[in-house]
């Protein structure tokens, strides 16, 4: 890009863009050497944690101020541990657990590795109070359908990360657990009434407001109550008069993913932009798919005319660009880590019935689930490691082979509740091995009930560890 002025640099101090790889592009080199505000990382940035550490410090020597940013929620949902699962549990399982120094201490652990990485903030955690029990985007990513648990748990979370020495962000305001639509393809509204709605779906977010939250990342979704016309997302009344007005949220505004097809998908990007800045929010999310280097240049562009032409104030810009320099100024910290999760601190909050325990020898298992969502992407699941490692012999097979029937059949699933096709196959080998034990480790598919079944809320590796040990006879 060309020499910039003092507005560029207030410009790209809101961007976050993301990338493919674990190699700085060379794209992207200028508009860091030039003032970007921040990168946001995702799986393919991080293979292992050493090849993290090095691209976040090859970032920082083109722009030492640069914010970095992941989205790492724990649980099925992560960047770090695609690979193997992740180490920490869903925030489904941890409020089921309703252990709030459990959530505390998985979550400033899970802080503590992304300190030591250098991130400075991640888009967690999910403060949407589930609704609905097919809700398509929150499911395990949401710490329950009370409100009470949530709220109380989301504070739990936002505690450990922050004094683990990371950024906390609560997605997605104003709540997102009232709908039955995937704003990933289609923009979700809530028609609920204000008062229901504030004390059903707006009270995790207040709480954690109130105690000190860094960030707050806006939702695409219209809550009519709210605003009737406009997405969340780049809603002046949502941003300006109700979380910066009636909250009192002085922290970082930081949007959804702008590629989202809610706001009209990658081509309206540009357009997104400007109207979440003209809305109040700080930092844009760009998300790392697409043209990312395209979806920079026309965003930049497209806003700049706006400053130029009196219809986007640069003083809006400069308080969003003294916000993020506030924040890298206060939150530049060491953290304090404390003890790490013991797996089996998770085995009661499990759902169980029937007979799940397995003596040691061999089984057949088998491993089905429906295609991954996109928040979550996809992440190494299942059971056979970890039963493996407990003395449980697995052999795989597919739902339809002809020899499950000469062992002990074990089988994992996950999200079968919005998947037909797959609730048809479980039906069907529950029908046929009516002595098998199922293994839920998604959101629960409450209209599957086999006689043996654990349910997991979750399938990240340290359930199944749960899990693992769970189902090992004594």
């Amino acid at each position: 890009m060309k020499p910039t002025t003092a507005l560029d640099r207030t410009i790209l101090s809101t961007f976050s863009p993301g990338f493919g790889g674990s190699v700085v592009p060379e794209w992207i080199k200028p508009w860091l050497e030039n003032g970007l505000g921040s990168v946001t990382l995702f799986a393919s940035n991080t293979p292992n944690f050493e090849s993290a550490a090095h691209l976040i410090e090859d970032l920082r020597s083109y722009n030492p101020e640069v914010l970095v940013s992941i989205d790492e929620e724990g649980g099925d949902v992560t960047r770090l541990f695609v690979r193997e699962g992740s180490r920490y549990p869903t925030p489904a399982l941890l409020g089921q657990c309703d252990d709030e120094d459990l959530t505390y201490r998985s979550y400033n652990s899970m802080g503590t590795i992304l300190r030591e990485l250098g991130i400075d903030i991640t888009y967690a955690p999910v403060a949407d109070v589930v609704a609905f029990e097919n809700n398509p985007i929150v499911g395990v990513r949401s710490f329950g359908m009370s409100s009470d648990v949530v709220t109380r748990h989301v504070a739990a979370a936002v505690r450990g990360l922050q004094n683990a020495g990371v950024g906390a962000c609560v997605k997605h305001f104003p709540g997102h657990g009232a709908v039955l639509e995937d704003s990933h393809h289609d923009l979700p509204h809530i028609k609920m009434a204000f008062a229901e709605y504030e004390s059903q779906h707006v009270i995790p977010f207040k709480h954690a407001i109130e105690s000190g939250v860094s960030a707050v990342m806006i939702g695409h979704l219209v809550a009519e109550a709210l605003d009737a016309k406009f997405p969340a997302s780049l809603s002046s009344k949502v941003i300006r008069e109700y979380l910066r007005g009636v909250l009192n949220f002085n922290g970082l505004v930081v949007t959804d993913a702008l590629d989202m097809g809610a706001i009209g998908g990658p081509s309206k990007i540009h357009e997104s932009a400007l109207k979440a800045l003209t809305a109040g929010a700080d930092l844009l999310c760009f998300s790392g798919m697409g043209d990312q280097s395209g979806f920079v240049a026309s965003s930049f562009d497209w806003i700049k005319s706006a400053v130029d032409s009196g219809s986007l104030p640069a003083e809006s810009l400069e308080e969003s660009e003294q916000r993020i320099i506030s924040w890298r100024s206060t939150n530049r910290t060491n953290g304090v880590a404390t003890s790490a999760v013991d797996f089996k601190d998770l085995i009661h909050g499990f759902e169980v019935s029937g007979s799940v325990e397995l003596e040691p020898g061999a089984v057949n298992l088998v491993e089905i689930g429906t295609k991954p969502t996109i928040a979550a992407g996809d992440v190494s699941w299942g059971m056979h490691r970890e039963l493996r490692a407990v003395g449980i012999a697995c052999d795989i097979h597919a739902s339809d082979a002809e020899t499950l029937a000469n062992k002990k059949l074990v089988v994992a699933f996950r999200d079968a509740y919005r998947d037909a096709p797959l609730l048809a196959t479980l039906k069907r080998l529950n029908e046929r091995y009516p002595e098998a034990i199922f293994i839920d480790m998604g959101w629960p598919t409450r209209e599957f009930v086999p006689k043996n079944l654990i349910r997991a809320f979750g399938s990240s590796a340290v359930i199944a560890q749960a899990v693992a040990a769970r189902i090992r006879a004594k």
